[in-house]
């Protein structure tokens, strides 16, 4: 005698895919609030000569546990010049706690090729300076200026100045490692929701020409999830339902369960939009008690449309939601 059960079941939820997904859900949530810590300081234009130290912000810089004070700046100047700017931060007496230094550089020429001429310009001015407070507050200034402006050639140019654009910002967070974490991440998650629907042994594994098929394996066992998937494809002919009508019998050929259940199709169209295959798949979960030899034997109607069936039977798989269960006990 044996005693069979419907109902849905978590039991075999694989949650190590939600914690890939759940790593996502943070690299998203850090970059949508990242703006929130914001504070603007200071925005404005400076003209500095070579040679030439201008301060231009004093800060009390507090310790913080999210966001630094980002300091942004893009120099302007004549076309074929290069300088070389220094942006310093300075504590209250003076003296130099940090530096960093850009070589800026603005160039434009003409090219010639094959009987066609034009011209290009290109440039690289911009730079940023992030700083964080140590286990105190601290009292800083900002402060910039320029160490060496040349011509393309490497002389000196005289008389000429170059303009800043300085923005200075508080509690910014940098959000430059967030695509790519974003691109890891996710492609984690990717691979653990594949990896999961494919987790499994295989059991049967059979294709045939024909709208009839099945097989039998050695399969079940408590806490053991088996799933029979069931591929078909149809001509042009199909209707937008077939009934995949499935058995399943044990090992003295006894049928245990007997189901049927509309599948619905989906037609494949060609460039002219004719259609030229539909497909359908079925799916169903089992739990056997008792381990021993099972058969799957499925039949597909109406037929006459069907040019190929695809069976498969896998054991001790993982699942990505709940899913409804067949349960079969053995007396």
């Amino acid at each position: 005698m044996s005693s069979v059960t419907k109902t849905t079941t978590h039991r075999f939820i694989e949650w190590s895919t939600y914690v890939a997904v759940f790593a996502i859900a943070l690299v998203l949530l850090a970059g949508m609030i990242s703006p929130i810590f914001r504070r603007p300081l200071f925005d404005d234009r400076l003209q500095v000569s070579p040679g030439e130290v201008i301060e231009f912000k004093t800060w009390q810089l507090k310790p913080q546990l999210i966001g630094a004070m980002r300091i942004d700046v893009d120099a302007s100047f004549n076309t074929n010049r290069w300088a070389t700017y220094e942006l310093r931060v300075l504590d209250k007496e003076g003296n130099l706690i940090v530096s960093a230094l850009k070589q800026a550089w603005a160039e434009s020429g003409t090219w010639r090729e094959g009987g066609e001429s034009g011209t290009w310009r290109e440039k690289d001015v911009g730079a940023a300076l992030d700083v964080r407070a140590g286990d105190k507050p601290e009292t800083i200034t900002l402060a910039i200026n320029i160490l060496d402006y040349t011509d393309t050639s490497g002389q000196p140019v005289e008389g000429e100045s170059v303009s800043f654009r300085i923005r200075v910002l508080d509690g910014v967070v940098d959000t430059r490692f967030l695509t790519p974490g974003m691109i890891g991440t996710g492609g984690l998650a990717l691979f653990c929701v594949l990896s999961t629907s494919m987790l499994g042994q295989g059991v049967i594994r059979k294709i045939v020409f024909d709208s009839d098929i099945g097989g039998r394996g050695i399969m079940g066992g408590e806490d053991n999830l088996i799933c029979c998937t069931l591929r078909i494809v149809a001509d042009e002919t199909s209707p937008r339902d077939l009934n995949v009508n499935l058995w399943l019998s044990d090992g003295y050929g006894e049928n245990l369960y007997h189901q049927v259940t509309p599948v619905k199709l989906v037609f494949h169209k060609d460039e002219d939009g004719d259609i030229k295959k539909t497909t359908g798949t079925f799916r169903q979960y089992f739990i056997l008690e008792k381990r021993g030899s099972y058969g799957f034997y499925i039949e597909v109607t109406p037929d006459e449309p069907v040019d190929e069936t695809q069976l498969t039977v896998r054991e001790q798989v993982k699942t990505l939601t709940e899913v409804w269960v067949v349960e079969i006990a053995r007396d």
